[in-house]
């Protein structure tokens, strides 16, 4: 079992990374945004000791998190089951557990990379310091990436073709790229699109990592960006339990 998730594994990053349109919009795009966003801009909307490519930083790895799990997964997924492959796939003694494993873990060591390389350009050209929790970082990106992967696996679920599925990710990314806290802050947004903003998972992800990157927090102060990821990761898997079948694609 275990050489078979592996191979699958292998397979699958071989095709991510022999992708290089993919690769573009995976990595260097955050990257190329982060870097020109920061040299054009001051201090952090609405304070004077933070700089902008500071605040920046947390929401470029939230808003990357949030595309790779989307879109990587959904568009992989729909583009496998329009050509048949998931299906002759299921013929295989494969299990569910190995196929979609397999395609979520190299997704997951995508995310690592894209986020290492986002943070050490932060922290090395920037001079960005992460005075906060580095086990809250963590847990903050684990659950991220859970709940994005989820996401864009009931995308694939919903979604038989690239037209479909193109739309449905296209609104996500607008919703939570504008109203996630990624890029400025949704204080002054009216009431309406600041409650809603303050529920979505984005600006869960991104104000925890935020808190984090730029104030001492602890873990314990993060608790609450975890538990509304905690809750919508709950959120996600109820949709998948009840409208993925795999066995039945």
């Amino acid at each position: 079992m275990f050489m078979s998730f592996w191979q699958l594994f292998l397979t699958n990053f071989r095709m991510l990374y022999r992708n290089w349109r993919g690769l573009f919009f995976n990595i260097f795009l955050p990257v190329f945004l982060y870097l020109a966003i920061s040299k054009i801009s001051g201090n952090a909307p609405g304070s004077n000791t933070i700089t902008y490519s500071e605040y920046l930083l947390p929401g470029i790895i939230a808003m990357t998190i949030m595309q790779t799990g989307i879109f990587s997964l959904a568009y992989w997924l729909v583009d496998l089951k329009a050509r048949g492959v998931i299906k002759r796939l299921l013929v295989t003694p494969l299990s569910n557990f190995e196929m979609l494993g397999s395609l979520i873990a190299s997704r997951l060591v995508l995310m690592a990379i894209q986020i290492g390389l986002i943070v050490s350009i932060g922290i090395w050209y920037f001079k960005t310091s992460i005075p906060g929790s580095g086990l809250a970082i963590l847990l903050l990106m684990i659950m991220g990436g859970a709940v994005f992967l989820g996401i864009g696996f009931a995308v694939s679920s919903f979604a038989k073709t690239y037209e479909e599925a193109a739309p449905i990710t296209t609104i996500l990314n607008l919703l939570f790229t504008f109203l996630g806290n990624i890029f400025f802050p949704t204080n002054n947004l009216p009431v309406v699109l600041k409650t809603i903003a303050s529920k979505l998972p984005v600006t869960y992800l991104a104000e925890g990592m935020r808190n984090n990157f730029v104030q001492e927090w602890t873990l314990k102060q993060t608790l609450p960006d975890l538990l509304g990821l905690g809750v919508w990761l709950v959120i996600v898997m109820i949709i998948l339990r009840y409208t993925t079948k795999l066995k039945q694609d």
